[in-house]
This record gives structure tokens, sequence and C-alpha cells, in this order.
């Protein structure tokens, strides 16, 4: 079991370094995603920041000389002169020149609006939110939106969403003929806010399917260790069985003997020998039928509880000084569907605990097995053990019923833990401390279904 135990934890640390690995790569693509997808946005931040004002050259009243001959155009340096001789390097003469626009007014109004009604196109096209402003911050288009005619509210709104976005990018200058003539806002896209999410998803996502693992691990631990204890259980059981069968057959050899009847001392000696080895008997089968699932059929539950408070006061060295043991019970029969070897182990479990809490004390104790039916119509019926011994720590109470577990020297820490099972697997009850009080004493209570109740 050792050596499972090393492969399983070399294989858990294998899976923690690849996971690991898996993340810091799967952490970095994204961050190199992010900045791709970035650059990507203030490009076209940029492209678009550079054309809202690059009009003024469209726009120049000045105009150009064009050559009255061929209509080569050349630049006008005199603004005040209208017509003028000069040298046309087509017509290699000189010829008159006269004052014309770049474009005409319906040719520059056709050029300016399909120019921005283009980029207007590509910036609603963006998935990240963007705004132009003015040097005073004043935003005049809001996700390709021109802001003339918006209402007071919504330009307010709009200057506390360029706050935010000036939080996330750094705003992108426009640069006008060398002047900057505003400022561009904007945000980041929704691809590359879910793309942020994805190493924390990731990270969710592994540390849930770790838990998974260590989870199945540790119930395959435990499941590895509660078959050496089964292993064990029916091992000795096995082994304790031959002895067993021949005491058993001594016994009766004895019984024949008819010496015997002149003897009453021998012939009471005999009967407690005969009960002691059934009581071995019975443990030896409680041990073979650890692991399987025992079959159920229907008892009396105050007859099985008055079987093991009889056993105990019949022998009075199994309680020890001071410490007596009491049942209190209604003489009605009240019918479960149970196995009466393996609940009469769980309560003598439970008693023998008592039995030690009591005999810790000076004046040792009392214990009370109480099995009642409090509740009209109720499908369940109640077996309690109290006792008045050293009680509980606190601080244990919680841990009482984990395998291994025990507060005794020598102990094995499984009595609770395979009580638990019998009750809660076995039976379909539940076994609980429902108090203890140290130097006062401790209550166990178990439930189990009656026969027509919850069978039906």
């Amino acid at each position: 079991m050792h050596n499972t135990f090393r492969r399983r934890m070399a294989f858990v640390l294998f899976a923690s370094i690849v996971i690991w690995v898996f993340l810091w790569y799967s952490h970095d693509l994204v961050n190199k995603l992010n900045q791709s997808n970035k650059k990507d946005c203030e490009t076209i931040a940029w492209l678009w920041a550079g054309v809202q004002y690059p009009f003024s050259i469209i726009g120049d009243e000045a105009g150009i000389m064009s050559c009255t001959v061929c209509g080569y155009p050349h630049e006008r340096v005199d603004l005040s002169v209208e017509r003028s001789l000069l040298l046309c390097p087509i017509c290699s003469d000189s010829t008159v020149f006269i004052h014309t626009a770049r474009l005409l007014p319906a040719e520059r109004e056709e050029v300016i609006n399909f120019t921005r009604r283009l980029f207007g196109d590509l910036v609603n096209r963006l998935d990240f939110p963007t705004i132009f402003a003015d040097l005073d911050n004043n935003p005049q288009i809001a996700d390709g939106e021109v802001v003339d005619g918006f209402p007071r509210e919504r330009i307010h709104e709009l200057r506390k969403r360029m706050d935010l976005l000036a939080e996330q990018n750094e705003p992108i200058p426009i640069i006008a003929k060398g002047d900057t003539i505003g400022h561009l806002f904007y945000g980041t896209s929704i691809l590359d806010a879910e793309m942020r999410l994805i190493p924390f998803v990731e990270l969710g996502l592994l540390l849930l399917i770790a838990a998974v693992v260590f989870m199945f691990l540790r119930s395959e631990i435990s499941r590895d260790k509660d078959l050496s204890w089964v292993g064990f259980a029916r091992e000795t059981a096995h082994q304790i069985s031959t002895p067993l069968s021949s005491l058993m057959g001594w016994i009766e050899l004895l019984k024949d003997d008819p010496e015997l009847s002149g003897n009453p001392e021998l012939e009471e000696a005999l009967i407690h020998m005969d009960a002691d080895v059934n009581r071995l008997n019975s443990i030896a089968q409680r041990y073979g039928q650890m692991g399987r699932r025992p079959r159920l059929k229907p008892i009396s539950i105050e007859k099985t509880v008055s079987e093991v408070v009889d056993y105990f006061n019949a022998r009075k060295g199994l309680l020890g000084t001071g410490v007596t043991l009491e049942i209190e019970q209604s003489a009605d029969e009240h019918i479960i569907n149970g196995n009466s070897v393996l609940l009469g182990w769980v309560l003598e479990n439970l008693i023998k605990n008592a039995v030690s809490s009591c005999a810790s004390c000076l004046e040792g104790g009392k214990i009370i097995v109480s099995c009642e039916f409090t509740h009209l119509g109720a499908t369940e019926i109640e077996i309690r053990v109290s006792d008045q011994g050293r009680g509980i720590p606190y601080s244990d109470q919680g841990r009482i019923f984990q395998p291994g577990f025990t507060t005794r020297k020598g102990g094995w820490g499984l009595g609770l833990s395979l009580a638990r099972r019998i009750v809660e697997e076995y039976h379909n009850g539940s076994i609980r401390l429902l108090s203890s009080t140290p130097d006062v004493g401790t209550v166990f209570s178990i439930l189990l279904p009656l026969k027509g109740g919850d069978d039906q």
C-alpha cells in the first residue's frame, strides 16, 4: 500500500506540473493576443483619427494657378494675384495662368461626405468604443456618430465615458498640419475583456479538477485501508473458527457425561462455558461478515437490545467496579429489517465505551440503554446509550467517527467508524453523538427505520 501511495503521489505531482505549465503557456498566449489586439485597435484608431481633419487641403480657398493652354497646375504663391504670366513646362513657353479651385464645391462636398461616411461605417464595425474630442475635451464624434444636436445629459455621460476610456488606454492625439486639434479616446474590445478572463476560468477549472482528483485518491486510499481491515477481520474469523468448533464439540461431550448430573457446580460452569463459546462464535461471525452486504430479516429490536444488556449484566467482570447497566424499554415489540448479530455488535461497542468512560471515574457511574418509540405515527425507533462517565473533550467530538481516531491507549479507533457503517449503510439508519459534557456524561442515539415504514 505504501508503494501504491507513492505512485499516486508521483502522478499527482506530475499532473500538477503539467497543469501549471499549461496555465503559464495559456496566460502568456492570452497576453500576446491582447497586445496584438491592442496594436490593431490603435492602428484603426490612428487611421480614423488621421482623416477626421484631412480636408484643409481639399477645402483650401487659395486654390491653384492653372495654365490656360494645357491646364498644368501650379502652386499659387501670391494670393492677391488672380492672373499671371508664368513659364509652363508642358507648353515650354510663357503662358497665362489663372486662379482655379482645387475642387469644385460640389466635388469637394462629395469627397468629404464619402470619406466621412466610409470611416463612419468603419468605426461602427469596431467592437470597442471611440470618442473624438477637441482640445477642450468637448466630445465631437462618439462611436462614429456626430454629437451635434445631442442633449446636454448625453454629452455629460460622454464626458464620464471619456474618463473611463482614458483609464483603459492613453488617448491618441489628432494632429493636422503639425498642430494638435483634439484627442481620440478608445476603450477595450469585448473580445479583449473576455480573453483576460480565460486564465482565471482555466485556473478555476483546474482547481476543480484537482479537487475531484484529490477526493478520488482520498477515497481510494480510504477504500484500501478499509479493505485491509476487512481482510484482517475475515482472516481472524477464519483462524478462530477451527478451535471454536473443537471447543463446541468438547462441550457437547461433557454434557453427555453421566457424572455431570451429580456435580451442580460443574453443570453451572458448563452452562457459562457454552454461553461464552457461543458468544465467541457470534463474534467470529461478525468479523466474517465484514465487507459483505448482510442479509436483513425482520427482528425485534427490543429483544436484540435485551440480549446485549443481559449478557453484560450476567458477567459483572465486564462492567467493572461501581458501574451499573440498566435497560429502559416498553413491553411492546417493534420489528425492523436488520441483522441482529451486527446490531448487537454496535450496541456492545457503545456499551464498552460507556463502561470504559465510567470506570475511569472514582465512583463509577450508571449506564442506561433505552429503546423508545415516542412519536405517534413515526417510522423510526430510537435507541439511546447514556452514561455518567468522564465525557468526550469538546475538541474531539467532531472526530470520533473518523477511522483510526481513538482516545484510549492501545485502541484501534475502528469501533465507532464500523458502527456508523453498520447502522447507516446496512440498516439505512443514523447514529450520532447527541451530547457529551466532560465529567458529566455522554449520550449516543441510534435511529432505525421500522418495518412497514421506510421499507414499504
